[in-house]
């Protein structure tokens, strides 16, 4: 069975819908520490239009770090960063406490995901990898656990 660091960051469905269409550049700021880890949330700080690794209370756009093949992108050095940011897209995250499937959930500390509290997140928690199926229901989420999410937009 694959590790959490082997799976964040992952799309759920190889297609255009999350992948192509879901995928956008950015920037991001420079210097030591600066890169934003592969599988992370990700926010678009508004004052100086950049992406940077969500905490708790991060709030405006809001997108995941993809695992892709970037060339110099996301590394301590470039301004540069792909981020998936659309609607709909899914993709593979940490969690960082429960979660119960179909919940809201919104960035929390080192760029994973919590619960909402019933507040408007930026995703939905549809279950762990290889769940969701006939006779496989999504299961509840714990704290350090790969899980899936679908992006519903900015929290404001």
């Amino acid at each position: 069975m694959a590790t959490v660091a082997e799976l964040i960051g992952t799309p759920v469905h190889a297609s255009e819908f999350d992948l192509g269409d879901a995928l956008e550049p950015g920037k991001k700021a420079t210097g030591v520490g600066s890169a934003i880890p592969i599988g992370r949330v990700a926010f678009l700080t508004g004052s100086t239009g950049i992406w940077a690794i969500a905490t708790a209370g991060s709030t405006g756009r809001i997108a995941i770090i993809p695992k892709l093949h970037q060339g110099d992108a996301n590394t301590d050095s470039s301004s540069n960063v792909v981020v998936a940011a659309r609607p709909g897209a899914q993709y593979i995250v940490e969690a960082n406490g429960a979660i119960k499937p179909g919940s809201q959930v919104l960035p929390d500390t080192g760029g994973k995901v919590k619960t909402s509290g019933g507040t408007q997140g930026f995703a939905v928690y549809k279950g762990h990898n290889g769940e969701g199926s006939a006779g496989n229901p999504p299961t509840d989420a714990a704290a350090a656990e790969a899980v899936i999410i679908e992006l519903s937009g900015d929290v404001v």
